[in-house]
């Protein structure tokens, strides 16, 4: 059977992006564990403002791994 794991990074003010949505603060000289567990997934969920974050990063992130967008929308 499959596991669900949820991992957030988040700000200790509880937020995941500043008020324009620049997620810079992620990106630090250290990956904190980030690789060795990213290593354990198979598959990604992700909504679709995340999602639309990431196509401004020019290549997709994550091409190894199975994605799936969540949204309200289509």
């Amino acid at each position: 059977m499959s596991q669900l794991v949820l991992y957030i990074a988040l700000s200790l003010d509880g937020y995941m992006a500043r008020t324009c949505g620049e997620v810079d603060w992620l990106f630090t000289d250290q990956d904190y564990g980030y690789e060795d567990f990213y290593a354990t997934c198979d598959r990604l969920i992700m909504g679709r403002n995340t999602y639309k974050q990431i196509q401004f990063w020019g290549v997709y992130p994550y091409p190894d791994k199975q994605g799936f967008v969540f949204s309200r929308t289509i």
